[in-house]
């Protein structure tokens, strides 16, 4: 894998390349939360919008979310929104605000149009719906209105496509029929629709991952198997077991013009949406997909696998660009070199923050513009980690937190997340140490890394070449230095400090 995708991946983390789950369904009168039971989606991709009807329990207030994970604006995407009482007549509805809808009667059916043209940023159009000629993503997350209910992952409506001729629709929701689902968590729903979609299908560890491709690629869906089973193994192999006993990853080209070594993406409950550029070079190309791979494809455990609430960024990004990069060392995706590299340029981003814990900076990533909190959480989740091995002679890793995390807090649909996130983790953070003296230092206070003092007990160096960071092995080292890198994947042998 080459220096510039590991810049790549650093800049797409910057960019907020996250998981946020947000609550959608019906909107809720004054009395009681309305409950969708039955939507329609009719898809018109040449003028990239859809028409939308659903039923619903008698209603007066709609609200459609209008931000997701910094992206503005997704209210202005409602058009001609409509109501009708029980008898069919239509009722009178105000606009407020964008996305923002109330009537004086109560309605019992619905309808809108979305204009759902894609992003104009290349690193938001896994996030959010959109359609184009060819193909579309919907999330039902920003197509319906929000709820105030107080589960709603316990809703669970029926959703029908009305497609052009010669399209489908693919999802990790049940499918009733060729064009009808039943949605177990609207704040999970994906759906990848479109013409000529591909599907294939592979097993690993007790999952059955399912490739919904569109496009053309240098390599062949068999290659993206082959790349995804050891992944999901390498991370089966970290969590000791499986999120789920099924999983969909959508493959497709932009919806825009990029450039052919840009990719962006997101997962969202147990399904992993990825756009990439096309490279011409099927190794090229095969390299440039593995980063998102083993990246995204560890966020089917966390943080979708857990049953935790609260804004935790730090962890299940920073950390886990962390533990990202370790597993790719290990399946030989990542050198050595490049995975030091890494930490370098992520000490670099972020070496001026210290200002904000890393907790009070991921709760305001978005309305800050803090998303170097990522950089400075995988430079933390590194400290960590040689910590923790140098402490117990390499009994212990940061893979045996995520393992006591799967344990305790794994996600089941009917189980409330209510335990705080913040909490559950710096406990098993805590734990693993016998001390919650690194938690204090490192995590719940402000606070300025100094990297090259932190390293030198382990046998890094770190040095500044103008306004770069570079960390190498030292050229002489302990027997216990020896023993820890090597099994962070450093070969004396084949080991070049740059």
């Amino acid at each position: 894998m080459s220096m510039k995708l590991i810049q790549l991946l650093s800049r797409q983390m910057a960019q907020g390349i996250v998981v946020v789950i947000i609550s959608v369904l019906c909107g809720v009168s004054s009395s009681a939360s309305a409950q969708i039971s039955k939507v329609k989606i009719r898809l018109l991709p040449e003028s990239r919008r859809a028409v939308i009807e659903a039923n619903c329990l008698g209603t007066s207030t709609w609200s459609f979310p209008d931000s997701y994970a910094g992206i503005v604006g997704l209210g202005s995407r409602i058009e001609r929104f409509v109501a009708f009482d029980e008898n069919g007549n239509e009722i009178s509805v105000r606009k407020s605000a964008p996305g923002q809808f109330d009537s004086l009667k109560p309605a019992t059916r619905f309808q809108y149009g979305l204009n759902l043209a894609p992003p104009q940023r290349a690193a938001d159009c896994p996030m959010v719906s959109w359609l184009e000629k060819e193909r579309g993503l919907l999330m039902l997350a920003d197509l319906l209105p929000v709820t105030t209910a107080r589960d709603a992952s316990t809703v669970h409506p029926g959703i029908q496509f009305e497609l052009p001729a010669s399209w489908t629709a693919h999802s990790s929701e049940t499918q009733i029929n060729q064009n009808e689902f039943d949605i177990g968590d609207v704040r999970r729903a994906v759906f990848a629709v479109g013409f000529r979609l591909r599907l294939t299908q592979t097993e690993e560890s007790g999952m059955t991952l399912t490739l919904v491709s569109g496009g053309d690629w240098a390599f062949s869906e068999t290659d993206v198997l082959d790349l995804s089973r050891k992944v999901l193994k390498a991370h089966h192999e970290t969590f000791g077991g499986s999120p789920a006993r099924t999983a969909t990853f959508i493959l497709f080209p932009f919806p825009i013009a990029v450039s052919a070594t840009q990719w962006s993406a997101e997962t969202r409950g147990t399904t992993v949406t990825l756009l990439s550029g096309k490279l011409p070079s099927k190794v090229a190309a095969l390299a440039q997909l593995s980063t998102p791979v083993t990246h995204e494809f560890f966020h089917l455990w966390v943080p979708n696998g857990l049953a935790l609430r609260g804004d935790y960024d730090w962890f299940y990004e920073g950390f886990t660009i962390y533990q990202a990069s370790q597993t790719a060392v290990k399946l030989g995706l990542l050198t050595f070199s490049e995975f030091l590299s890494s930490i370098a340029r992520a000490f670099d981003s972020s070496k001026n923050d210290a200002d904000l814990s890393l907790i009070e900076a991921s709760r305001r990533r978005f309305t800050g513009g803090l998303t170097s909190v990522y950089a400075k959480s995988q430079v933390v989740a590194f400290i960590y980690d040689l910590r923790l091995r140098s402490s117990s002679r390499n009994k212990k890793t940061s893979s045996d937190v995520y393992r006591k995390l799967i344990a305790s807090f794994k996600f089941d649909a009917a189980r409330a997340k209510s335990v705080d996130a913040n909490t559950a983790v710096n406990t098993a953070l805590s734990e693993a140490f016998g001390s919650d003296e690194f938690v204090r230092s490192f995590i719940s206070r402000p606070m300025v890394i100094n990297l090259s003092s932190e390293l030198e007990p382990f046998g890094l160096k770190t040095e500044s070449i103008g306004t770069r960071t570079q960390i190498s092995v030292s050229d002489k080292l302990s027997k216990q230095q020896r023993d820890l890198l090597r099994d962070l994947g450093y070969n004396a042998a084949t080991h070049a400090a740059r």
